[in-house]
């Protein structure tokens, strides 16, 4: 399905509303057929783009969904909830370059043993559209901000996750870039004690 349809951006939401506004008003004020058909046909198309965006899944929305479950197993201190999102091996950008992971190496990290030791609660937002690059039909690489808090501190970090189709047909992350979140690409920040 295309991703126009499969995740339709807001304005075609706001676009639509107005034409059902507009058309229910028209028919409302005068009570003919026609308008009562251009108020039905608008009704429709807006009820079947919310019934294709909410059966449909894009792999934008797949990569969102999938950030979220492995912030959320960092967040519950659950190694196995967060690598289930990770391709086999996947690579990391630190401040020295990059590194190749596996998910046992991930599994079993000191990094598990730092978030409940401190209790560190994790957080995602501010997945933007404008953040996103569709880099192939299988491959899809995203932004967004993030954080850990431990004891009233704050560390916030902006991310860029690669996520690629597996052969299952999941989109798995393949590669993860962290920089500091005010400027964004520029520098490189690493995520302390990862991995």
């Amino acid at each position: 399905m295309p991703t126009f349809l499969a995740d339709p951006p807001s304005f075609l939401f706001l676009f639509l509303g107005i034409v059902v506004i507009l058309a229910g008003a028209v028919w409302s004020s005068r009570r003919e057929r026609n308008s009562l058909i251009v108020f039905a046909v608008s009704m429709l198309l807006v009820l079947l783009l919310l019934l294709l965006d909410q059966t449909s899944e894009s792999p934008r929305e797949e990569a969102v969904r999938r950030v979220m479950a492995m912030v959320n197993a960092a967040d519950k201190h659950d190694p196995e909830g967060f690598v289930n999102q990770l391709a086999d091996t996947f690579e990391y950008q630190t401040d020295a370059g990059k590194i190749a992971l596996s998910r046992e190496q991930i599994r079993k990290a000191n990094f598990w043993n730092v978030l409940k030791q401190y209790n560190v609660h994790v957080a995602a937002w501010d997945f933007a559209r404008a953040d996103v690059k569709q880099l192939d039909s299988n491959t899809i690489e995203i932004g967004f901000l993030g954080k850990g808090e431990a004891d009233g501190k704050q560390f916030p970090m902006y991310f860029r996750a690669t996520f690629a189709r597996q052969p299952s047909g999941e989109m798995k992350l393949v590669a993860l870039g962290s920089f500091d979140p005010l400027k964004r690409q520029n520098e490189r920040k690493a995520i302390p004690q990862f991995p």
